[in-house]
């Protein structure tokens, strides 16, 4: 994307479960200074707050991935949104003492133009691969 002679990479990971690798990314992450974005579900967040305080305290974005990680494209109304999205907003703001970012990302890629418009009615900015260079330099 973007300037063909501009060489930029943007990281993004997906997290609903921790299977013993985050540590050793984030270590790769911080001994070369580069910053990437997290999308984190409420299990992820329940099991391992360190982490998450982790990202966080080197400056990483740790954005919204929903709190049961269901096929988005199904979830239409902005009730059905907030169920999904604000408890991770809580689980956040209860580890950091911050405020969630409002970035979301639908797991699996899976979303409806209904589910998009109800996000945005809730503050949030959707991020996909096509879209993520954009807003991720703000």
């Amino acid at each position: 994307m973007g300037n063909p002679d501009e060489k930029v990479l943007y990281l993004t990971f997906d997290a609903g479960y921790e299977n013993g690798y985050t540590d050793k990314i984030l270590d790769v992450l911080k001994k070369h200074n580069v910053p990437a974005a997290f999308f984190l579900v409420s299990h992820y967040m329940k099991s391992n707050p360190e982490l998450v305080k982790r990202m966080f305290g080197e400056g990483h974005i740790v954005a919204n991935h929903t709190n049961s990680h269901p096929d988005m494209s199904k979830v239409s109304d902005v009730e059905g949104l907030k169920k999904e999205l604000l408890p991770v907003e809580d689980l956040y703001k209860n580890i950091t003492g911050q405020d969630m970012p409002k970035f979301y990302r639908p797991p699996q890629g899976k979303f409806s133009e209904k589910n998009l418009t109800a996000a945005k009615e809730l503050g949030y900015t959707e991020i996909n691969e096509d879209n993520a260079k954009e807003v991720l330099e703000k």
